[in-house]
């Protein structure tokens, strides 16, 4: 039986219809289904573009930290030196990677004539808070590291988190903002998976959070993540960017969210916080839009507004 809701964008219900009839034998998400859900995550998507080049490269294992992947996206040491994009991918904390975004990152790339390196970070349980910062701030410091074989202008590094990814972009952010690492161009965020009390302590109005991700999978995404139950008030603040004790110091930042999205209002909570501390902010909301619409959609009218918002925000933060 067809999807029905009043409230979901007329363009959006075909594909979600289409999406949930395939899915609705999916099991619940949780610790015993999970290799069920990673294994799905990895299949599907696009076919990677012909005419943007990638590689992978390996960093190696750290201090305190296991080694990880990069995807190295349209680089060419021949050109004058480009802005680049550090992205973190969705997934829950729990799941996703990077060849499923690797269609969609290779034509950010080549729409702004910039390299994108994509994190292939340590999925929750394996990788907690902690080793999972230390990743990601050697993810930086490679990318700064190798800026000038790659031909990168270290001066026009963005962050770009989806979903889960955000908690990651801007979690590093308040790293380098704090030990004063580097200057940020810019901070763009996708329906940014913010705040551990989302399905915890603090329940989403009814149309919120009803499709793609949901309350159940947020508290089981945090909790995996965490370590312990999510929404007490023994999460270490460094650990959840809505708990962060200062947002100063962060780079200009973009918040695009679906207003019928699990997370739309502790992304509006936070575009609040940031301009509060003198952030310069801009947040997009889409009505009748749930969470990651336009991967759901990617054709529709909405899904090319979507996107081409975030290009023009990318654009302005490497310039």
């Amino acid at each position: 039986m067809a999807i029905t809701d009043p409230l979901v964008a007329d363009e959006l219900l075909p594909s979600l219809d289409a999406l949930m009839q395939l899915t609705e034998q999916s099991p619940p998400l949780n610790g015993a289904n999970l290799g069920f859900y990673r294994k799905r995550a990895r299949v599907g998507g696009s076919k990677p573009l012909e005419d943007v080049p990638f590689e992978v490269v390996e960093v190696p294992d750290g201090a305190g930290y296991r080694g990880f992947r990069l995807w190295l996206i349209n680089t060419n040491a021949d050109t004058p030196a480009r802005p680049a994009v550090l992205h973190f991918h969705g997934g829950g904390l729990v799941m996703g990677n990077c060849q499923n975004s690797l269609p969609r990152m290779q034509s950010l790339a080549k729409a702004l004539n910039c390299v994108v390196v994509s994190v292939e970070y340590g999925l929750a349980p394996e990788v907690g808070p902690e080793e999972a910062q230390l990743q990601h701030q050697a993810a930086l410091n490679w990318l700064m590291a190798e800026a000038a074989t790659l031909a990168i202008e270290v001066s026009q590094i963005s962050l770009l988190g989806v979903s889960a990814g955000g908690c990651h972009a801007v979690n590093l952010a308040l790293r380098c903002a704090a030990d004063k690492l580097i200057n940020l161009a810019g901070m763009a965020l996708l329906y940014p998976m913010l705040d551990d009390r989302t399905g915890s302590t603090v329940m989403p109005p009814a149309h919120q959070g009803r499709y793609l991700w949901t309350a159940e999978h947020n508290h089981y995404g945090w909790r995996t993540f965490l370590g312990k139950a999510p929404g007490s008030d023994k999460i270490p603040s460094h650990h959840v960017p809505a708990r962060a004790s200062t947002l100063c110091g962060l780079p200009p930042t973009y918040i695009a969210v679906g207003e019928l999205d699990l997370f739309y209002a502790e992304n509006c909570s936070f575009a609040k916080k940031l301009e509060a501390a003198g952030i310069a902010t801009e947040l997009y909301t889409v009505p009748g839009a749930f969470h990651a619409f336009e991967s759901i959609a990617p054709q529709s009218q909405l899904a090319n507004e979507f996107n081409q918002h975030l290009l023009q925000a990318l654009e302005r933060f490497g310039h």
